[in-house]
């Protein structure tokens, strides 16, 4: 018997290898998701880098589900690199939007609980239209990095066009997506230690494969 013989009689067979190349596979979801969730993190400690790190991290996560990119981890950081430019006036922006539906959020839900029965019916318009502006604009914060990824060489403009378009184009899938995520927030604040490896990853994540999907281009 040759050694080429001894070799090929040796080999594992494919079907007993299956199984294994699944569960690394299965297990690269989480790890991946873990590193680009701690990368993102870094990269978000200023606040206003929020949405840029998300962009950077959507960029990373394409990457690896479309190319097989595995140091997903310093592909974050040199997305981070290729776009901060474009990106952080968007981050600036939407920290500051944020924190007006939330300055506004807290004022009228002390007027409504001052007044009671008594509330004042503009307070009470305001709260209702509180609440689907905010929803709207967590909507596009999260189709935001999805455009960013679909659209590499794009301009800010063009990526909050696209933005608008994916969620119009899948309006369930995008109240879907806006439920998980919801959901998920809410187990972070049981579950704080999630916050690190997941808080910014799992959302992009969901994103990416909710909204994120080639099934045409947004018109320019």
């Amino acid at each position: 018997m040759t050694a080429a013989n001894r070799l090929q009689r040796n080999r594992p067979a494919p079907a007993a290898r299956g199984w294994e190349h699944r569960l690394l596979a299965a297990m690269a979801y989480p790890a991946n998701l873990a590193f680009v969730g701690v990368a993102a993190l870094i990269l978000a400690l200023p606040v206003v880098t929020i949405l840029p790190a998300s962009v950077a991290a959507a960029r990373a996560l394409r990457l690896w589900l479309q190319e097989g990119e595995t140091a997903v981890f310093t592909a974050t950081f040199r997305e981070f690199g290729a776009t901060w430019r474009r990106t952080l006036p968007l981050g600036v922006g939407s920290v500051a939007v944020v924190l007006l539906l939330l300055v506004d959020s807290v004022f009228l839900g002390q007027q409504l609980s001052a007044a009671g029965a008594g509330a004042s019916p503009v307070a009470l318009v305001l709260a209702a239209a509180t609440v689907p502006v905010a929803l709207a604009v967590t909507l596009l914060l999260l189709a935001l990095p999805v455009a960013a990824a679909r659209s590499r060489e794009g301009t800010r403009r063009q990526w909050l066009v696209e933005a608008g378009y994916l969620i119009a184009r899948r309006p369930v899938q995008a109240l879907l997506l806006l439920a998980i995520v919801v959901i998920f927030f809410l187990t972070c604040y049981l579950l704080p230690t999630l916050v690190p490896f997941f808080g910014l990853s799992l959302p992009v994540y969901l994103a990416l494969v909710t909204l994120g999907r080639d099934t045409g281009r947004t018109p320019s």
